[in-house]
């Protein structure tokens, strides 16, 4: 397993093709790896602000992820929360880890939703045309 920043530094970018726009870049991913919280679903959500993420090196880093081992799937939402907000510094960002699988007989839905943002940065226009889940 690899440490933080070797981890982080999986997750490629590059310039922001226009910073002056505000607009939604969606990336969704089916994670495997530590049975107790994968497989689910990741859905992220972000307005770049000077870096966007390339996609294609997520195959190297989500396989980075499979290696973890999460006490439990909350850990594993605010890791992959932290993990894309360091490393490309967004305007808005929004993290969703659904787990369609049941966890028990009680649980047949689990769900974590992480949303941050830059201290001065608002488009509220943008933001409520999104598709909510």
């Amino acid at each position: 397993m690899l440490e933080i920043f070797e981890r982080r530094n999986l997750l490629l970018s590059e310039t922001n093709p226009d910073a002056q726009l505000d607009y939604v870049v969606t990336l969704q991913s089916e994670l495997t790896g530590c049975e107790t919280v994968f497989p689910a679903r990741m859905t992220l959500r972000y307005v770049p602000d000077r870096l966007i993420i390339k996609p294609d090196c997520l195959t190297e880093y989500f396989a980075e992820i499979a290696r973890i081992s999460f006490d439990n799937f909350e850990t594993a939402a605010v890791l992959l929360m932290e993990d894309f907000n360091n490393e490309i510094i967004p305007r808005w960002i929004n993290l969703r880890l659904d787990k369609q699988t049941a966890d028990n007989t009680s649980v047949q839905h689990h769900e974590a939703a992480l949303e941050d943002r830059q201290p001065k940065w608002n488009n509220t226009r943008l933001l409520d045309r999104l598709e909510r889940y």
